[in-house]
């Protein structure tokens, strides 16, 4: 063998080697990728009164922001998997706040919401409810997870903790905010 197909045996394993290091070391998350609701079972949110207040004492109501790309995430600091699904939407609030709306929606105390939000510096927008949640995101487990299109319609709904830094989450999340 000549030197120069040495060469570029080694060069195509070396950039061979790089692409699958970087393709799999995106995220190193053992929960399971976000499943995806096919359109003709989609459900529709079709009322946005859901009165919320931020640990400022800010109150916001759902209704400003119908006709947005909505992800909803109602969690409980008591989860086991809480802080490593919350570092995984901090990925995602922060690619995508400014093209969608974010909720992330306790249960917990405001005492205990700031300590913990200041002990892991996230910095997503965290709500207390005032209201009923809208139908039919009635939740009865803690995380739920929610993804609403601009018309409304529940694309994404979870139960469990998720992987949220997801390649084929992000490709929902790119063409729901162009349309």
């Amino acid at each position: 063998m000549n030197t120069k197909k040495i060469f570029l045996l080694v060069f195509f394993i070396g950039v061979s080697g790089l692409v699958f290091y970087f393709a799999n070391a995106k995220s190193t998350s053992t929960l399971p990728s976000p499943k995806f609701i096919p359109v003709e079972e989609q459900k529709v949110v079709g009322f946005y009164d859901w009165a919320l207040i931020g640990p400022s004492g800010v109150e916001k109501s759902m209704y400003v922001d119908q006709n947005n790309v909505i992800l909803i995430h109602m969690w409980d600091l008591n989860n086991s998997n809480a802080v490593e699904e919350l570092e995984l939407l901090q990925t995602i609030y922060d690619e995508y706040k400014t093209k969608a709306q974010f909720y992330f929606v306790t249960k917990n105390s405001q005492i205990e919401v700031r300590n913990f939000i200041e002990k892991h510096q996230f910095t997503f927008p965290v709500y207390f409810s005032l209201s009923r949640i809208p139908k039919p995101m009635e939740f009865t487990t803690f995380p739920s997870t929610y993804l609403l299109s601009k018309k409304g319609r529940i694309v994404v709904e979870s139960k469990v903790a998720t992987n949220w830094d997801d390649d084929a989450f992000r490709i929902v999340m790119d063409n729901l905010v162009k349309k």
